[in-house]
């Protein structure tokens, strides 16, 4: 019935008739944000998207500065701070943001307006890092609740609505998100965490980790890297050892963020490299290192290309086994990079210490005897240094391309073009060889032939 007569009131015309008077009567202090919730009334009920949008630009008119709390809507279930909040959204003046997050931390029970106001703070701000980074900079409006479990039930709240409002974006992250989560559990979970109620303090944590688990969605190269996973190693010094192993075994969304370090651990590890802040992550979203070392394993299981000693480091948790000696591998730096770097620096020279000590050292015995035997000691030295430059390449399983002087099609992933990358070449010659290593029966190569166009 109510329904009906409120459509016959705002037939046709006669809509903009109510706005207007709603707006004209909003002057008096305590009425804005009633006339604001009677606007978002309006607005649900115009039927049509296009009504409704006539309604919400009128906004700034019945908004026209920072109006009381929105706890001056005295509603039981919350229905006139959500409509309020509606409008609040649409209002576009200088004070309306900090008011938006002010009052979605002081509001208690009305989840539908913090929903409304976060996600219309989160449009403004266009990233998600920058919003959580003003949220926590507001984490101050909730000192006044004195009881700790009233205070984190309310923080429940204000996560779990910033979790949905988190998945439901679909734009920017921003830069250093993970970061951005961490200082947002720092901000709001102080005092003795350990005397809380668990069940509570646990589903809090969650509700970021989700965000996080969005953030890594939205952008999987976060993943790749370990500052976005400081909320884990935040969390673990907030709770404390005995605390964080129970979160750990009773969490919901670890489980889904263990799934993503995973994967990019076996990302780093296809590079040839380790990543000990990686690794300490992973130490944290699991109870004990045998139980990282072996979900490191089966998720290893099937990957048959990676370097066997790399793979060991990550398989044993970062420890290394017996005596073998693992080395955190930076990608362009490796250890077989610097071996296959002086392998063709050996070879390439190979020619002419050869002829330096057949040739030049016969006839400098005749003329210049002492000269003779500093030669000789030197061409010596070289056969030394390509002795042991040739070991260590076949313990590493490194190989040369055996490409020189060869011409063949232009490809920039797999030619070093000299002078750099040039457009438009499409047959090159190489001028230099490159190294190759056997990975799991792969041949990959890890350094490149240095190439220049074949018509020069």
């Amino acid at each position: 019935m109510a329904g009906r007569t409120i459509q016959a009131l705002i037939k046709d015309e006669d809509l903009q008739t109510v706005v207007d008077t709603i707006i004209e009567r909003s002057g008096d202090e305590a009425q804005p944000l009633l006339a604001a919730a009677m606007l978002g009334r309006l607005a649900a009920v115009a039927r049509q998207a296009a009504r409704a949008d006539s309604i919400y630009d009128r906004a700034d008119q019945v908004l026209t500065k920072e109006p009381p709390s929105l706890a001056t809507l005295a509603d039981g279930d919350g229905k006139q701070k959500h409509y309020a909040a509606q409008v609040l959204s649409r209002v576009s003046a200088a004070w309306v943001s900090s008011y938006r997050y002010r009052e979605a931390l002081a509001i208690d029970t009305a989840d539908n307006a913090r929903r409304e106001l976060l996600s219309a703070n989160l449009i403004h701000e266009g990233n998600m890092a920058d919003w959580l980074a003003a949220i926590s900079q507001h984490a101050g409006e909730l000192s006044g609740i004195s009881n700790a479990e009233a205070r984190l039930k309310r923080i429940r709240r204000l996560f779990s609505v910033m979790r949905d409002v988190a998945d439901s974006w679909r734009n920017d992250v921003g830069a250093e998100a993970g970061l951005r989560l961490a200082d947002c559990l720092k901000a709001f979970l102080t005092g003795k965490l350990a005397d809380l109620d668990q069940a509570v303090l646990f589903e809090t944590l969650d509700h970021l980790l989700a965000i996080l688990v969005r953030v890594i969605e939205l952008r999987f190269s976060n993943a790749l890297t370990a500052p976005t996973y400081v909320l884990l190693d935040q969390g673990k010094r907030l709770f404390g050892q005995v605390l964080w192993s129970r979160f750990v075994s009773q969490s919901a969304i670890l489980p889904e963020l263990r799934i993503a370090l995973l994967e990019a651990a076996l990302v780093i590890a296809r590079q040839t490299r380790t990543d000990k802040q990686i690794m300490g992550a992973l130490g944290a979203a699991y109870s004990s290192r045998s139980q990282l070392a072996a979900a490191v394993k089966r998720h290893f299981e099937d990957a048959q290309d990676l370097d066997p000693d790399v793979a060991e480091w990550w398989r044993s948790a970062g420890e290394a086994s017996g005596d073998r000696r693992h080395v955190e591998h930076k990608v362009g730096n490796t250890e077989d990079q610097q071996i296959g770097a002086l392998l063709i620096e050996v070879e390439s020279n190979r020619e002419a210490m050869e002829k330096l000590g057949r040739t030049v050292v016969g006839y400098l015995e005749i003329s210049e005897p002492v000269l003779a035997s500093t030669v000789k000691k030197a061409v010596d030295g070289y056969q030394g240094i390509a002795q042991i430059a040739r070991r260590l390449a076949r313990m590493r399983k490194l190989t040369k391309t055996d490409l020189k002087g060869g011409c063949m099609p232009y490809n920039p992933l797999e030619h070093e073009m000299l002078g750099g990358h040039r457009p438009g070449i499409s047959r090159i010659k190489v001028v230099r060889d490159g190294i190759q290593k056997e990975f799991g029966g792969k041949i990959k190569t890890l350094v490149k032939p240095w190439v220049e166009p074949e018509s020069e």
